[in-house]
């Protein structure tokens, strides 16, 4: 035999499924879970005009809450952006960010930027010149920072100190 719930039983499941799924997407990680647009060719840096198109492997990509996105053409200018807002967009502020994404160097799959581990001014030179080089595993990060130099960061500690030594002697690849 089926057993009826009433009108108040049915309300008190809903608000508890309602709540589970705000204290879920409150969580960290939940705004990881959106997907990175693909960066078209029409796209341009929101730092340095480039067009991040041209450089795939470089790519990074900051998401709002409103939906939109900015493209930038590697780390160092997608940081200068977070780091100096308001001298870039007066579209957003650091609190609409919903998403920061990167590209594993090694892998080449986006990644969640602020869990990531970066190499900052090693040898390896990005389409700018030196970068700050994403890696999904800190294992990975350390290897190469043996190899090409440069020291490690993540997220939460790269500054605009971090950013500056790497803007001297900017040259632009060529593709």
């Amino acid at each position: 035999m089926q057993k009826k719930h009433s009108f108040t039983q049915h309300c008190r499941i809903l608000l508890a499924l309602a709540a589970s799924l705000l204290l879920l997407a409150g969580q960290p990680g939940a705004a990881e879970k959106q997907a990175a647009p693909t960066i078209g060719p029409e796209a341009t840096c929101a730092a340095c005009g480039m067009y991040p198109h041209r450089y795939p492997a470089w790519q990074t990509q900051v998401l709002f809450t409103d939906g939109s996105s900015s493209a930038f053409d590697g780390g160092k200018c997608m940081f200068r952006f977070l780091l100096n807002m308001p001298k870039f967009t007066t579209a957003h502020t650091a609190e609409q960010v919903s998403a920061v994404w990167v590209k594993d160097f090694q892998s080449g799959a986006w990644i969640d930027g602020k869990s990531a581990y970066y190499v900052i001014g090693s040898t390896e030179m990005g389409p700018m010149g030196k970068e700050l080089i994403p890696f999904a595993d800190k294992a990975r990060a350390e290897a190469f920072q043996q190899e090409k130099g440069g020291s490690l960061g993540t997220y939460e500690t790269i500054d605009m100190e971090t950013i500056k030594p790497l803007m001297g002697g900017m040259h632009m690849k060529k593709m």
